[in-house]
């Protein structure tokens, strides 16, 4: 996602009203929707500036101030319970940087399939100084004796610096991202892979790209994604979306696939190397008599449009925005992924 570009909308999320609670050693304040956001937070700390900025040097130029604000303006770390009474021997932990509140809400309601079979809960936010959120979580799951924790990294690709830090609060990564945040042990956990070029992702990308589809012979289709900052992780992803685009080309007539990604936070002339890649395309195909058709393999398309509206303006292209969140075929997905562990 493109931190600096991240509206101040989100920051509604503040207008709700709240109450205190404390739930397996957790305290957290509670607003009406059900959303908890821990109280024992100590993000702000300058030692997690330091590593912030050493990590991503893009911030080094920021002032800790400058920084707190971006991290305000990306939305808050918190944790939604979904399974309010459930006395299951398995949960289940679904984790995603976050969508701003409709585009929460959506994922919430989503999962609320597997109330029934898992203590489920949502742990939403970047997780750049804390962990909190997700420790919380995984508290309260396990306070309801489960014997397994399925979590699911809600993600295109494992090639990401949002990825890593999840799987290194884990402990299943040696290096931090982001910030040294608390580490959880538990023997419990089944950390899933993300979905990347799976048979579902693949499933799901194909039928986006029928529903705008008018003629497969004529029509060219584009693949679209934000994209890594680092270039060894973004041809780790566009591998995986070539495959995506190999699986389309075998399963239709349409004339051509290919796969991009904006890389939208690195830097401004690597962004603009792609675009202008992207734009090569649109006009070839055009000059060509190819309808052009663009898809993407992101959770959720929400994020990507207005760049996009705004990248590629003057161009003849159809954009189907969906994400893969928005598919039946993820929820399969994800009960595949269980079963497989």
């Amino acid at each position: 996602m493109n931190y600096l570009k991240i509206t101040l909308t989100i920051l509604a999320l503040a207008n709700f009203s709240v109450h205190s609670g404390e739930m397996s050693g957790c305290n957290f304040n509670e607003d009406d929707l059900g959303k908890r956001y821990p109280m024992k937070m100590s993000e702000m700390s300058a030692n997690k500036y330091d590593q912030l900025k050493e990590k991503l040097p893009s911030l080094a130029p920021l002032t800790n101030e400058q920084i707190s604000n971006m991290m305000n303006m990306m939305g808050p770390n918190y944790y939604w319970p979904i399974s309010k009474d459930n006395d299951s021997n398995n949960g289940l932990l679904i984790l995603a940087h976050g969508y701003g509140q409709e585009g929460d809400a959506e994922l919430y309601d989503s999962m609320k399939e597997f109330q029934d079979d898992y203590v489920t809960s949502l742990a939403l936010g970047m997780s750049m100084m804390t962990s909190d959120h997700i420790g919380c979580s995984i508290e309260e799951i396990t306070h309801k004796s489960v014997d397994n924790i399925f979590v699911v990294p809600v993600s295109s690709t494992p090639f990401n610096t949002l990825v890593r830090q999840w799987r290194y609060i884990f402990k299943l990564e040696n290096n931090y991202t982001y910030s040294d945040v608390k580490q959880i042990d538990s023997n419990k956990i089944k950390f899933l892979e993300p979905i990347s070029d799976s048979i579902y992702a693949k499933k799901i990308v194909l039928e986006y790209a029928n529903e705008i589809s008018l003629d497969q012979n004529k029509e060219v289709i584009i693949i679209i994604a934000h994209g890594p900052v680092n270039a060894d992780d973004n041809d780790k992803e566009l591998k995986l979306m070539n495959n995506i685009g190999q699986y389309i080309l075998n399963n239709s007539n349409f004339s051509d696939v290919e796969a991009f990604t904006l890389q939208d936070d690195a830097p401004k002339k690597v962004r603009e190397q792609n675009v202008a890649s992207i734009k090569t395309f649109i006009e070839k195909s055009n000059r060509e008599g190819k309808r052009v058709l663009m898809v993407s393999n992101l959770m959720s398309g929400k994020g990507i449009q207005k760049s996009i509206k705004s990248d590629f303006d003057g161009l003849s292209y159809t954009f189907n925005s969906k994400g893969l969140l928005a598919h039946p075929l993820f929820k399969e997905w994800i009960v595949n992924s269980v079963q497989s562990q």
